[in-house]
């Protein structure tokens, strides 16, 4: 048999498994990297979930044709998703899968200051500051900057609202966590970036300047903030009543955009439940997708929203515009993942 190391989010070809008729009993086995099998392992398929016993095997009966997302978590390992499609003439197949340990991570510091905005410092996990870190604030009057010589950044203006923060430099993985603030209210963070062998992604920094612009402009009335998110603990996505309510709860699939950067169409609303509240910062829900999400994310659909006119409001395209959107409205979701 041949494993399957499936550690990044989506971006695996999908797994092609064994159906012969309309439903089919979905099994594998999960390993840890020295080849030990995982006893205790969550594995959720849609709104289903079983988990791996002694063996590290799971097993799923009565598992209808289609196409899925497979998440598989335990505490201590990056959670691993995977997109399978269940076909009626593949041939049988036994998958396996890895998972890899999580990286040790230093919280950030967020404390409550005494002047308004935000403020901080950036610094390694041996406490030396960190100069030229480059910080993206986005939110109402945020931003980007570099960190000064002492490693500290300030965003005075910030007063209101929910904020993603994204701290990148080369040589080290980039943090990226959600802050609140009350009108008046200022933040002061210690941010710790730890060593690592990482690739700053122009992607992430254009869906940083995407999600800006939402969120200054109020493009999207639709967000549960990180406050709101702590309340649902380990809950999954899929059980959040302000988002079904809103999505629409006779909706089975929808546009799912990950990061702001990873679009998927015809998402299953059930494999919402991949993702628990207390991995995911921020995110973002509404019916229709092209009105909502286009004026700012555009790049990454490839013209897919056409079929009927509306305004474009000035401040994003220096000037008033006519452009061409989807015909029907498509219910959407995108998830801002810990990071």
């Amino acid at each position: 048999m041949r494993r399957v190391s499936l550690i990044l989010l989506l971006t695996a070809a999908p797994a092609v498994l064994a159906a012969q008729q309309r439903f089919q009993t979905l099994r594998g086995t999960v390993f840890d990297t020295a080849g030990a099998p995982i006893r205790g392992a969550d594995v959720l398929l849609g709104n289903r979930r079983t988990v791996t016993n002694f063996q590290g095997v799971f097993r799923l009966d009565s598992v209808r044709v289609g196409n899925y997302l497979l998440t598989i978590r335990l505490a201590g390992f990056t959670p691993l998703r995977s997109r399978i499609a269940i076909l009626e003439d593949a041939p049988p197949a036994e998958l396996e899968y890895e998972l890899t340990p999580s990286p040790f991570i230093l919280p950030q510091v967020i404390a409550t200051g005494q002047r308004a905005g935000i403020y901080g410092a950036v610094g390694d996990t041996t406490h030396r500051s960190i100069p030229g870190a480059r910080v993206q604030v986005s939110g109402v009057n945020g931003g980007e900057m570099l960190a000064d010589s002492t490693g500290r950044f300030a965003f005075p203006e910030a007063d209101r609202g929910a904020y993603l923060i994204r701290v990148t430099h080369p040589g080290y993985a980039e943090r990226r966590f959600g802050i609140e603030l009350k009108p008046g209210e200022g933040k002061d963070l210690v941010v710790v970036l730890r060593p690592a062998r990482a690739v700053i992604s122009r992607g992430d920094d254009q869906a940083m300047e995407n999600l800006h612009k939402r969120i200054a402009l109020n493009l999207n009335k639709y967000r549960l903030t990180p406050s709101e998110l702590t309340r649902y603990g380990s809950g999954g996505l899929c059980d959040i009543p302000r988002i079904l309510s809103e999505i629409g709860r006779n909706t089975s699939t929808l546009v799912l955009i990950l990061n702001g950067v990873h679009v998927i169409r015809e998402f299953s609303v059930a494999s919402l439940c991949a993702w628990q509240a207390d991995e995911v910062d921020l995110v973002e829900f509404g019916k229709d997708f092209c009105a909502d999400v286009t004026q700012t994310i555009s790049e990454t659909l490839g013209g897919w929203c056409g079929g009927r006119n509306r305004n474009v409001p000035r401040s994003i395209m220096g000037g008033g515009a006519r452009v061409r959107t989807q015909g029907s409205s498509t219910s959407y979701v995108i998830i801002w993942e810990k990071r």
